[in-house]
């Protein structure tokens, strides 16, 4: 082996890997992994093995699983917020302005189920809640209430509580994507069937909409 070549590759690191696909691995890695063992029990080395590299190469590029734990829920959430964002800001009149972001965040947590399981896990368990909680108010409530407190001056939209508004509607996406094992008994089909998908994502959706004022 050249001089060159060992000086090409740097310690922690596979030979060849591209330090941004490498962080992308990881991340997805971790997502798959948190959203099935919960954060207590995930383990760094997991991670690691399930990311094809070496624990020293995933210490990298996250000092701890704390950090890495964090890491995953910003993508999530960010992801989340920017899919809401995009869905409000389309032109449209606040009624179907509401209807195309709930609508998008019911099917994203639908194709995305380790988002939606891990999103799960981020508010029941205790190691995890408190920072979840926290970047869940600072995030979401100033978005909701940007929206729709203008609205709510204008007579557009009822007054609500919009701190309770938005759990509600988070619960909602995440508890009926989570109970697919009710669909089949109270429902007649499951998540699977597209028409079932429609009249849940719907319900949901008119849910808010009746709370607002707006259907």
């Amino acid at each position: 082996m050249s001089a060159r070549t060992h000086a090409a590759r740097r310690p922690g690191r596979p030979v060849g890997a591209n330090g941004d696909r490498t962080r992308e691995r990881v991340l997805r890695a971790a997502v798959e992994i948190f959203a099935r063992e919960g954060l207590a029990g995930t383990s760094v080395r997991q991670v690691a093995y399930r990311a094809r590299i070496r624990v020293s190469t995933l210490y990298h590029y996250f000092p701890s699983k704390s950090e890495l734990y964090r890491e995953v829920q910003n993508r999530v959430q960010n992801e989340v917020r920017e899919l809401v964002v995009s869905a409000l800001g389309e032109g449209q009149d606040l009624r179907d302005g509401v209807r195309a972001a709930i609508g998008a965040l019911f099917d994203f947590f639908h194709e995305h189920r380790a988002y939606l399981e891990l999103g799960y896990r981020a508010v029941t368990e205790p190691p995890a809640r408190s920072a979840v909680e926290e970047r869940f108010s600072e995030r979401w409530l100033g978005l909701v209430e940007g929206v729709l407190k203008p609205a709510e001056a204008r007579g557009e939209v009822r007054g609500v509580d919009l701190r309770l508004f938005m759990i509600t509607v988070d619960a909602l996406v995440h508890w009926h994507l989570l109970n697919a094992g009710l669909y089949q008994r109270l429902v007649g089909g499951t998540l699977d069937d597209p028409a079932v998908v429609a009249r849940s994502r719907e319900h949901v959706t008119q849910v808010a909409l009746r709370v607002l004022g707006l259907e």
